[in-house]
């Protein structure tokens, strides 16, 4: 398979080094493995523009694919690849279609193959900034969808180099993150790589404290359990998210009572006072 390549000045890509004309292949023991071990390309040359801002002084090849190969949306990866030879700008601007360069449909911007859009070298469809793979994305080089941060991979994010969703911060691999550089869940401090910390620099589960690898005994109605919340959520028999759903909806079904009766540490005074339920 042959497509292109796009290199920093003195034909570099990632700090390793290329020369037009040579072949390259992973070393023996290397295992292929798209964004992590191998040699990345695009099949089509609008898509190159996706992974490197237009202002860069980047230099373009024609590649060809000798090996294995793996694809994410636009971007693929071999563990064999050989440098055919350089493609001017103008060269390349010359391989896509239209007066505008566009592919796709209803563009009003530039260089693009997907439909819809308003900015320029999109591949994927109603972005309105440049070098999106993804879909109504609008920051900048985002391949999921809803972004409006840049260099996005998940979805409905707001901050920046997001590989999860949902996430306001920057730099999070998990989902639902408010804070930055969290790779668990359900975050909203800092720097926690465990799931559902409030708290900073955590390595365990629901912490709302700092530098914390274990996860502490919750608190229930005001006392302390003898149970970790994961312990608490894996000794019931039914959805806990469930029934503070209905709680909330004031809704209640048969056995909800009795659940809530058996919550650790249970005060009816104080259920009521948060809920507006009256538990006799």
């Amino acid at each position: 398979m042959k497509g292109y390549k796009a290199f920093n000045s003195g034909w570099r890509c990632r700090d390793f080094q290329y020369k037009i004309g040579e072949t390259y292949e992973l070393p023996e023991g290397q295992e292929l493995k798209i964004c992590e071990c191998g040699f990345h390309f695009c099949k089509n040359p609008i898509d190159v523009f996706g992974y490197y801002d237009m202002e860069d002084d980047v230099l373009i090849a024609e590649v060809e694919a000798l090996g294995e190969i793996q694809q994410e949306g636009t971007k693929y990866c071999t563990d064999k690849i050989r440098i055919l030879r350089e493609f001017k700008r103008e060269q390349l601007n010359a391989l896509i279609l239209d007066c505008r360069y566009n592919t796709g449909t209803n563009n009003t911007g530039h260089h693009n193959s997907g439909n819809h859009n308003s900015g320029d070298y999109n591949s994927g469809d109603y972005n309105s900034e440049d070098g999106n793979s993804g879909r109504y994305n609008s920051g900048h080089h985002n391949s999921g969808y809803c972004n409006s941060g840049s260099r996005n991979s998940g979805c409905r994010n707001s901050g920046c180099y997001n590989s999860g969703s949902y996430n306001s911060g920057n730099h999070n691999s998990g989902d639902y993150n408010s804070g930055n550089h969290n790779s668990g869940d359900g975050n909203i401090g800092n720097y926690n790589s465990g799931d559902y910390n409030s708290g900073h620099y955590n390595s365990g589960d629901y912490n709302s404290g700092i530098f914390n690898t274990d996860e502490p005994k919750m608190r229930t109605f005001n006392h302390e359990c003898d149970m970790t919340m994961s312990e608490f959520l894996s000794s019931l028999n039914y959805s806990f998210y469930g029934l503070c759903c209905r709680i909330s909806d004031k809704n209640l079904e048969s056995g909800d009572i009795d659940r809530i009766k058996a919550l650790p540490n249970f005060d009816a005074k104080i259920f009521k006072e948060i809920t507006g339920i009256n538990i006799k």
